[in-house]
């Protein structure tokens, strides 16, 4: 009898210490992957930043050199270089343009992420008029390196 309760006690002890780890695992992975999901939340938000202060470069920093995306407003897709050119037409000089996300989805996938959003941007013009923007917006984002990088997107405005 004491060896079937110290054998029943061991074998509990080992199932409990099996799924306290395993849910340990599944925590830090939770974790891990809700860091990296607002850290590309955070890319997004900087991107369209650095766009309305005209800060090309700092857009450019979070490009992958093989991106490739395809704004709304053109008529086909575009490389690296020729969303430099778009951006600059866009946003010639920096705006006091303000902007929101709204997070519609996000996935990941190991080294690649997939975010889609509506982005509203509102632009002040002459006589206090205040002119307002919706696009959807989806970004594909590559770990290159220890850095994210947005390699792709497209919009389309509402």
């Amino acid at each position: 009898m004491k060896n079937t309760v110290l054998l029943c006690t061991i074998i509990l002890a080992f199932i409990l210490f099996s799924h306290s780890q395993a849910y340990s695992a599944t925590a830090a992975t939770d974790n891990r992957r809700d860091t990296v999901e607002e850290e590309i939340w955070a890319l997004e938000e900087a991107y369209f930043t650095n766009l309305y202060k005209a800060n090309y470069e700092g857009v450019l920093a979070i490009v992958h050199s093989q991106f490739l995306g395809w704004p709304g407003a053109v008529p086909q897709p575009i490389d690296r270089e020729e969303s430099a050119r778009f951006m600059k037409q866009l946003v010639p000089k920096p705006t006091s343009c303000t902007f929101k996300i709204e997070r519609a989805g996000i996935r990941l996938l190991e080294e690649v992420a997939l975010t889609q959003y509506i982005i509203h941007v509102n632009c002040s013009e002459t006589a206090g008029v205040t002119k307002t923007q919706s696009s959807r917006i989806t970004h594909t984002w590559v770990k290159d390196g220890a850095c994210w990088k947005l390699l792709g997107g497209m919009s389309y405005d509402k």
